[in-house]
């Protein structure tokens, strides 16, 4: 039977068309003739690896990438499916990590198997994977202590720039001048004393070997007299048998009766009971003593100034006693009553703290002594009592009497008041 042209021309074709795709395929890594097992990982990412990359065992390649697509649309995670041989079986817990096969980055996959299992992957169950960092990754992880060492190195430098800045300018270098200035001096003076050391030694020579002798004499005399060193021990060693012998009871027994009873002594003074109580423990009381001193002060000043007010001593009665007066009248208006708060050689300015809370302190000089006065009043009564306010802080305070500006006795503006 003779085939027409047309069906040996559709045969060629055909022939053709199945030879370009075997051939395509089998560039591509895929071979229909030969039997394949499928297997999938899911990575987070792949780094690089593409369609038709290589899968690898030591090195060698046992088979190729057959498709990448995503695991579902919001995840972001990729499914990888590789082929390798039908005959070639993965362990169970192999991991499939994607790596670098060359200096230009290109991606494959490197199949680490689990020697330890001896249960078996099926086709097309999922591999555990992992991602093996890029040259990036390994070069930062390198460089990175080389780093942390230059920023510390830097920062060490940094410092030692500070502290030689520091160090080297002009006050740091007087005060360096000066330490080696005290330095020297220090030695000089250690030379000196050691000279002077050296000195009394050599001067004193015959009498360091005469205290050394009299050291020598003493020490035979202990060694002569280590009889009676002797007995005297054995003496205290009697005594102190003679003392462990003596009943200690009664004494501990007095002891701890003293102490209670004066714990009981103690606990009434605390409390308001009885005389001593009260006498530490009412703040009334101590009020009142408080006020009564402070009268019993304004009375001794009062009876000091006006004596005849409280003490008459008289053969005979005269008539009425005539008291100070309040203030003077007539010409006697022209006496003024001051305090003095303090004389001294120095002078102190008006405006010092230690007048603080005076007002109106005057300056007085007379002979060479600055005199500090507070207070002007004709009445007696009113000078006293800026006399008791100054005396808080001027305890050696006085009252001064001045007449027409002249300063007179205190007991003459008195009896003048009293006219």
């Amino acid at each position: 039977m003779k085939l027409s042209k047309y069906i040996k021309l559709g045969a060629l074709m055909v022939f053709t068309i199945t030879v370009f795709i075997w051939g395509l395929s089998y560039l591509k890594g895929h071979d229909f003739f030969k039997r394949t097992s499928y297997y999938h990982v899911k990575y987070d990412r792949i780094g690089g690896l593409v369609e038709s990359s290589a899968v690898t065992i030591n090195g060698y390649k046992v088979g190729q990438v057959k498709e990448i697509k995503f695991a579902d649309k919001f995840s972001g995670k990729l499914i990888v499916t590789f082929m390798v041989d039908e005959d070639f079986k993965i362990p169970v817990n192999s991991v499939a990590q994607i790596e670098s096969s060359d200096i230009m980055g290109t991606k494959s996959i490197k199949l680490i198997f689990n020697t330890t299992s001896k249960e078996l992957y099926n086709p097309n169950d999922t591999l555990p994977g992992a991602i093996e960092g890029d040259l990036k990754e390994q070069v930062s992880l390198q460089v990175l202590p080389l780093k942390n060492k230059a920023e510390q190195l830097l920062a060490t430098i940094d410092s030692a720039i500070t502290i030689l800045t520091v160090i080297f300018n002009e006050d740091a270098r007087e005060n360096l001048s000066e330490s080696f200035e005290n330095i020297n001096n220090t030695i000089s003076n250690i030379e000196r004393t050691t000279a002077d050391l050296q000195m009394l030694v050599s001067s004193e020579k015959e009498n360091i070997g005469s205290f050394i002798s009299n050291l020598n004499e003493i020490s035979e005399n202990f060694k002569g007299n280590s009889d009676k060193f002797n007995n005297i021990i054995s003496d205290l060693s009697n005594l102190t048998d003679s003392l462990s012998k003596v009943p200690l009871s009664p004494i501990i027994s007095s002891i701890a009766s003293a102490t209670s009873q004066i714990e009981e002594i103690l606990s009434k003074l605390n409390s308001n009971q009885g005389t001593a109580g009260k006498l530490i423990n009412d703040e009334q009381l101590y009020t009142n003593l408080i006020s009564l001193t402070t009268n019993l002060d304004r009375l001794m000043k009062d009876v000091r100034l006006n004596p005849k007010r409280y003490v008459h001593i008289s053969a005979f009665d005269l008539g009425k006693e005539v008291y100070i007066a309040s203030s003077g009248t007539g010409d006697n208006k022209k006496i003024v009553f001051r305090v003095n708060l303090i004389s001294t050689p120095n002078k102190i300015p008006l405006n010092s703290s230690i007048f603080e809370g005076l007002d109106n302190v005057e300056e007085f000089m007379a002979t060479g002594v600055y005199s500090y006065l507070y207070g002007s009043t004709n009445n007696y009564n009113e000078i006293v009592e800026l006399h008791e306010k100054a005396a808080e802080k001027f305890p050696e305070a006085s009252i001064v009497s001045f007449k027409n500006g002249k300063v007179i006795k205190l007991e003459r503006a008195l009896k003048m008041l009293n006219k």
